[in-house]
């Protein structure tokens, strides 16, 4: 799907998304519905071709350019993590007197969990400081690939929901949360703590990318389809 509008004006990757939950200056991502915004069909736009959708490598960023965006220009430290997935919905059990059993709270909370402004560990299962050329490799991905041609529509994916098991996370120099970019592999989605980043453009193989990306840092849970 696309969105006729500038990718600059374009935000969050195209896509909105909502209910993140606030408790007590503890941030959890849970599971969100997307609310659709208008879209048409790349395929309907006159002069279209399912090539046009591949990436395609722009050198439009020189890496200083891409370092002095938000919000690599303000982190001390930027890291890779991946985490436990949302649980799925169990089945219902029934008790000895009929009736439906409540379902049993699970051991560890899914989602990116930030308390205080610092990331909470307890359900992270790996995580990475990133390397000046890391770095800079993961901005090439977002800034620097984009569409092949019909490069003015920009897809609007519509995923059912929103399950991510990786993040990027930027950190001040007392590890405080400055922001963090929440991937979902499986949907093919991605969305950030202050809505000011993303993917970039979503060209075909964009998420093939920073999949690569993650395993290549030594953050591969999440990437596959068996990580729950």
């Amino acid at each position: 799907m696309i969105n006729l509008a500038c990718y600059a004006n374009c935000s969050r990757n195209g896509y909105y998304f909502t209910d993140t939950t606030v408790h007590q200056k503890v941030k959890h991502i849970f599971k969100r519905k997307i609310v659709y915004h208008v879209s048409y069909t790349r395929e309907s736009i006159k002069g279209y071709k399912p090539e046009f959708d591949n990436c395609l490598y722009t050198k439009m960023f020189t890496v200083t350019q891409r370092l002095k965006k938000y919000p690599f220009s303000i982190a001390a430290k930027i890291l890779a993590i991946s985490y436990v997935g949302v649980p799925k919905n169990s089945n219902r059990t029934i008790d000895s007197a009929g009736f439906p059993k409540a379902p049993e709270e699970p051991d560890t909370i899914g989602g990116i969990i930030i308390e205080n402004d610092h990331l909470k560990y307890d359900n992270v299962k790996q995580s990475k400081f990133l390397t000046r050329e890391q770095i800079e490799k993961f901005s090439d991905i977002i800034f620097n690939y984009g569409y092949s041609g019909m490069k003015n529509y920009l897809i609007t994916s519509l995923p059912g929901c929103f399950e991510p098991r990786n993040s990027i996370v930027f950190l001040d120099k007392n590890d405080r949360v400055i922001d963090h970019l929440d991937i979902c592999f499986t949907c093919h989605a991605s969305d950030s703590g202050s809505r000011k980043i993303n993917v970039g453009i979503d060209c075909k193989q964009k998420y093939d990318m920073l999949k690569a990306f993650f395993i290549s840092v030594g953050v591969p849970y999440g990437t596959r389809k068996y990580d729950q």
